[in-house]
C-alpha cells in the first residue's frame, strides 16, 4: 500500500464517525442508555485515537506506521464495508489487481476476491503477465511462456497454424 495521504485518513475517520453517530442514534434512547453511551465512547476513543496516530506518522513521514494505523481504521469500519459511503470500493470478483510488477510495471492477473477491497489483495503472490502475453492468450496462441518470462524472444502461432511438433503437444 502507497499514497497515504490526510484526505485518506481524514475519510476513513469520518466515515467511522458518522457511522458510530448512526449507531448511538439507533441504540439512544432505551430505558437504560448508559451501556449503548459506553460502548460509544470506547469506539469512538479508539477510532479517534488511531487516527491521529495515523496523521502524525504521516506528519513524521513514517510511511510504514501509517499504513499499520490505516489498517486499524480499516478494521474498525469493516462492520460496515456494505454500506454505500464506505470508503473504498468492494470488489465484484472482477476487480483487477492494483499492484503492477516492480520492474516492468506489467499488470498483475489475478483478480480480489468478491467482498474483499483492494488494499486487502488476493491473497497469494502476484502473477504479472506482459502485454504481449495477454494479446497471444487472447488469441488462443500457442507460446513457451518459461521462454516468455525469461525474457528472451519467444516464438509464438495460432492453433489454426499448429504443427506435430508444437511444444505444447509434446507432452
Amino acid at each position: 500500500m502507497s499514497g497515504i495521504d490526510e484526505q485518506t485518513a481524514r475519510a476513513w475517520w469520518e466515515f467511522i464517525d458518522q457511522q458510530l453517530d448512526e449507531e448511538l442514534r439507533t441504540k439512544y434512547p432505551t430505558a437504560d442508555s448508559t451501556p449503548a453511551v459506553t460502548e460509544y465512547r470506547e469506539k469512538y476513543r479508539g477510532a479517534q485515537s488511531e487516527y491521529q496516530a495515523l496523521v502524525d506518522a504521516l506528519h513524521r513521514g513514517v510511511q510504514e506506521e501509517a499504513e499499520d494505523h490505516l489498517w486499524g481504521l480499516r478494521n474498525r469500519a469493516s462492520a460496515w464495508e456494505t454500506h454505500p459511503e464506505y470508503p473504498e470500493p468492494i470488489s465484484d470478483g472482477t476487480m483487477p489487481c492494483p499492484v503492477p510488477a516492480p520492474e516492468s510495471g506489467h499488470p498483475c492477473v489475478k483478480r480480489i476476491p468478491a467482498g474483499w477491497a483492494a488494499a486487502e489483495g488476493h491473497g497469494g503472490g502476484h502473477f504479472w503477465q506482459s502485454p504481449r502475453a495477454a494479446e497471444l492468450e487472447a488469441r488462443g496462441a500457442h507460446y513457451d511462456p518459461g521462454t516468455l518470462l525469461s525474457g528472451q524472444p519467444t516464438p509464438w502461432h495460432l492453433p489454426e497454424d499448429c504443427t506435430p511438433d508444437c511444444w505444447k503437444w509434446s507432452n
